[in-house]
């Protein structure tokens, strides 16, 4: 799957076919992100059966949809073939203020849970906590696996944090809260992927603010490595890799201009996790 640096990938993913039903390496985290990706598509507009049709091409049942009017905040319910119930929330849509103004609310917080986090987070993801936890509540099964891009990572990690039995997978998380938050889930299962350049996981700034364990690394030929490099070694992979972006991807008509804006997209996460990319 070749690598995209297009607007189109980053700021409109969801009009990209769905992947489920393809002959792709599928493995949870994969499935995560396509979860991701798909819940992008605007279920509120009209397309909840095309978000129903994709999510029947990989098994899984009809999406349980959530949305807040007033925070612009969206995500979906589902349960796969073997009864894993996920939970997916959609990341910041460029024409949705909503979701502008829950990024740009960075400061912190108090919660009902231990610590300080972001308060756009917290109010997006409070917005929806209601239906989710209604929608929980009428399912039988083991705790779900959270899951979620940008904007939607960050959702769901705190919803991961109120559902301590909860497995968390995320893409492209910005930081969350600070150390009281974090220190819960120690030991617990997360995976959050950080793709090379992309420049949401570095915001908000580290002063009162950290990232949760379990980084999973993904270098500039898309790889996942089992360890995250140390400083230096991601420096150099970064710089290599905006090297190549500025020879091989900026300046062409339709793409982002810097590789920390394209190693955002959603299919780049989708890609590397599923060990199948290739380029830039």
């Amino acid at each position: 799957m070749q690598y995209d640096a297009s607007k189109d990938a980053l700021f409109h993913p969801e009009e990209r076919e769905p992947l489920f039903g393809t002959d792709l390496p599928w493995t949870q985290d994969g499935l995560c992100a396509e979860l991701s990706r798909l819940a992008y598509i605007r279920f509120e507009e009209g397309d909840r059966d095309r978000l129903n049709a994709a999510l029947a091409r990989g098994g899984f049942g009809a999406a349980a949809t959530f949305i807040d009017a007033k925070t612009e905040a969206q995500g979906f319910g589902t349960i796969a073939a073997d009864g894993t119930r996920y939970l997916a929330y959609r990341g910041t849509q460029p024409d949705r203020p909503g979701d502008f103004i829950s990024d740009a609310r960075f400061w912190g917080r108090r919660w009902a849970g231990p610590g300080r986090v972001h308060t756009g987070f917290l109010a997006a993801e409070q917005s929806l906590a209601g239906e989710v936890d209604a929608w929980l509540g009428l399912q039988e099964g083991p705790p779900p696996v959270v899951t979620g891009h940008s904007l939607g990572a960050a959702m769901a990690t705190i919803t991961a944090a109120r559902l301590p039995g909860s497995s968390l997978v995320t893409f492209g998380s910005p930081r969350v809260g600070n150390g009281a938050f974090r220190a819960p889930f120690a030991g617990r299962a997360v995976r959050r992927y950080v793709d090379c350049c992309d420049v949401v996981t570095t915001v908000p700034p580290a002063l009162g603010y950290g990232h949760l364990d379990g980084e999973l690394y993904i270098d500039r030929a898309g790889r996942v490595l089992p360890a995250a490099p140390g400083w230096w070694g991601r420096m150099k992979d970064k710089w290599a890799a905006r090297r190549e972006y500025l020879a091989r991807c900026a300046g062409r008509p339709g793409n982002v201009a810097a590789r920390e804006l394209a190693d955002h997209a959603p299919i780049n996460y989708i890609s590397a996790v599923l060990g199948v990319r290739e380029g830039p």
